[in-house]
């Protein structure tokens, strides 16, 4: 039903009609909006992403807000405390004063009637009630009614001193509590200046301490370099000397010529000398030549041996190769028969199944939801 055709009222209708057309109009208006294909679908992403920085802003700014309605308040507290301690200090000297004015120049004695009037005439004089059993109360006294009490005026006045005085505690004992909240900051603050002092004092002192120190320091480190030095130049003098000495002695012995009896021990003629020694004879020589000939020969017979047990060992990794490759060939024959025989397992467990749901949807479940079902959702804006 379209919105012009819902407007269209018949005249003489009744109210409950008219508000009835006018909701289902309001209605298919309402639908019209929440189904419009421009709008659905769509997110705002630029609109979000602003809402979000806009929220932060907000936050923070609330934040700073209330950190500053926090520190404003607690100066406002402070001079709160301040000027309510300072009016209860008024209203006291105030009440102070009006009492000493009123016992020393508005006393009783002092009133224009105090002639007529006698002050111990009521306190001699018996009062016009007593009690509520009092005996001398009558009815047509009018001294006692339903729902009076007697006590109020004496209740309220302990209730009030006894609140007056509850609050002066209370003052007294903030006051006490400013007070000594007060000292303990200043004596913290006399003590942090006292440590700030001896921290200064110490450190002045270890100040002077290293200076000292590092002068003393410099001036051994001073006497050490000219001791080195000192040192220093006598051995050079003394490296001098041997030097030339040794010079000289290696000049005149035998040590630089080429005799080969210099290498041989002068105790033990078969012994030779290593710090005299001038080479070996050309019988030496040979010798040793034919010994490497001889290593070499023994060498090559080695290598032979090992090269034969290499191909002996080569040939037992391929013979165990092969069986693993037989061994392998046999266990993929016995997992593809198996897989064989599973696929054919799963084919007959397919058609079990297939079987199953067929009689469950034929015979069990007949009651099934139709698209009928389905069409009834989302037909209103609700």
């Amino acid at each position: 039903m379209s919105v012009m055709s819902m407007k269209t009222v018949l005249v003489g209708d009744t109210k409950e009609e008219l508000a009835l057309v006018a909701r289902r109009e309001r209605e298919a208006e309402r639908l019209l909006r929440i189904k419009d294909p421009s709008k659905c679908g769509k997110v705002p992403v630029e609109a979000l992403d602003a809402q979000v920085a806009e929220k932060a802003a907000a936050v923070r700014a609330a934040k700073d807000l209330n950190a500053a309605y926090d520190t404003e308040r607690l100066y406002v507290d402070q001079q709160l405390s301040y000027l309510e301690h300072e009016r209860r200090r008024a209203e006291r000297e105030k009440l102070q004063e009006v009492q000493r004015f009123r016992e020393s120049l508005q006393g009783r004695g002092m009133a224009r009637e105090f002639d007529l009037n006698n002050p111990k005439g009521l306190l001699e004089a018996n009062p016009a009630r007593t009690a509520d059993d009092d005996p001398r109360l009558t009815v047509s006294g009018m001294q006692k009614f339903h729902g009076e009490d007697l006590t109020h005026g004496h209740r309220i006045k302990a209730q009030r001193d006894e609140l007056r005085q509850w609050c002066e505690e209370a003052a007294a004992a903030k006051a006490e509590a400013k007070r000594q909240a007060q000292a303990e900051e200043a004596a913290f603050a006399d003590r942090l200046m006292q440590i700030d002092a001896t921290k200064s004092q110490m450190e002045e002192a270890m100040r002077q301490a290293r200076s000292s120190m590092n002068r003393s320091v410099a001036e051994y480190n001073q006497a050490q370099l000219a001791a080195k030095r000192e040192r220093e130049r006598a051995q050079q003098i003394l490296d001098l000397q041997c030097n030339v000495e040794e010079i000289q002695a290696n000049l005149a012995g035998t040590v630089l010529t080429e005799d080969p009896s210099v290498g041989r021990s002068y105790v033990a003629p078969n012994r030779l000398r290593p710090d005299h020694y001038k080479g070996m004879s050309p019988e030496e020589q040979q010798h040793i030549l034919n010994e490497q000939a001889l290593q070499r020969e023994i060498k090559a017979e080695a290598a032979k041996a090992a090269l034969a047990e290499k191909q002996a060992s080569d040939f037992t990794l391929e013979q165990i190769r092969l069986m693993r490759c037989q061994n392998e060939t046999l266990v993929a024959a016995k997992r593809a028969e198996m897989r064989q025989e599973m696929m054919e397992e799963n084919k007959r467990l397919a058609v079990d199944q297939g079987s199953t749901k067929s009689f469950l949807e034929k015979t069990v479940y007949q009651n099934q939801i139709d698209e009928g079902f389905y069409s009834q959702f989302n037909t209103t804006s609700r």
